[in-house]
């Protein structure tokens, strides 16, 4: 079991290999947030087939993502948040693989990137409640799942727009939760790497 901090203001030991552990998964996941996210900006007129194969894989690589951070928190001692992380990437993959066989269509397209997107952003806001007290990504984990949150709860109300509104919805969201997932991944590097005060 992890032991919390006596002084919240000071990294204990075992803090700071937490974040050695959890940095280069939190880079991962910010690098598909841009990729993806950049992607919808630059491409201006995707076809339906387009957006759907764009969100599938976006989902497949945010369960990557979310499985290596379970992997990175299981030998740190963080059992708990480490099962929750792995039933994150399980419906993250089964999302990204029902997306990929499902009819086309706007509404299943809506429906299961939202289901997926919502689940995912609320899962990961309980999982950084839940371990604030000790866990250097857990004001991270609650800020990417608010923003992930907003954005799925936001892509049934621009369905009605269009394609393009829902890919430009969800590139949108990952963009912003992308720019702050990557300072949080500089900053978890840092603290790994800051020397143990006397």
């Amino acid at each position: 079991m992890i032991e919390e901090p006596k002084n919240k203001s000071e990294l204990h030991p075992t803090d700071r290999l937490l974040a050695g552990a959890l940095a280069s998964p939190t880079l991962v996941q910010a690098l598909v947030f841009l990729v993806f996210g950049l992607v919808t900006v630059f491409w201006q007129a995707p076809t339906l087939t387009v957006i759907t194969i764009m969100l599938a894989l976006y989902l497949l690589g945010y369960a990557g993502a979310s499985y290596l951070t379970a992997r990175a928190l299981a030998p740190a001692g963080d059992r708990v948040s480490a099962q929750g992380f792995t039933s994150i990437a399980l419906v993250q993959a089964a999302g990204g693989a029902l997306m990929l066989l499902a009819p086309r269509g706007e509404f299943w397209l809506t429906l299961m990137g939202a289901l997926v997107l919502g689940l995912t952003g609320v899962l990961k806001v309980l999982a950084g409640m839940r371990s604030q007290e000790w866990n250097p990504a857990a004001r991270d984990w609650q800020l990417e799942g608010l923003i992930i949150t907003l954005s799925a709860a936001a892509l049934p109300v621009v369905s009605e727009i269009g394609d393009k509104a829902i890919m430009g919805t969800a590139g949108g969201g990952a963009l912003l939760a992308g720019v702050f997932v990557l300072i949080g991944a500089l900053t978890l590097r840092a603290q790994a790497n800051k020397p143990q005060e006397p």
